[in-house]
């Protein structure tokens, strides 16, 4: 009897003595009229990603030589205060499928240390403290602002 509660009590200082994992958060979100769908998450450091699904943008990057997948020219991701132009990518993307809500006109969502915001002119994404590195993405062309 005292072995087996001896072991049980060794066993459960063990588990105690373990971190408590993060909490992960994804947000999965569209603009009102659907052509911007953007994912934003906090794993393993904070992020934000969004694919124009329709753009007119003239300054389109070319498909680097060393992709071998799909290209998303029309893809602009935050992550530790960077800014990347397009997505060598063999998945979809932030696409809204069925699990996506609409973040409305003039609101916003935080997620971590990035805050997003839907405006009509587009959806920026930039960093709440700190250098404020970011971008605004639409239809029409993206703006890029770097730490």
């Amino acid at each position: 009897m005292r072995r087996s509660f001896i072991t049980a009590f060794l066993l459960l200082a063990t588990v105690a003595a373990i971190p408590a994992a993060a909490t992960t958060r994804i947000v999965h979100f569209k603009s009102p009229s659907g052509n911007l769908n953007c994912i934003a998450g906090t794993a393993p450091s904070a992020f934000a990603e969004c694919l124009a699904r329709k753009a007119t943008w003239s300054h389109v990057r070319t498909k680097p030589a060393n992709c071998n997948l799909d290209w998303a020219p029309y893809n602009l991701a935050l992550n530790t205060r960077r800014v990347t132009i397009g997505a060598c990518r063999g998945d979809v993307g932030p696409r809204c499928f069925n699990n996506c809500s609409t973040l409305a006109y003039g609101k916003s969502v935080t997620v971590g240390s990035i805050r997003c915001r839907s405006a009509v002119n587009g959806i920026t994404c930039r960093y709440v403290s700190g250098k404020l590195a970011g971008f605004r993405i639409a239809q029409q062309g993206y703006v890029v602002w770097r730490s």
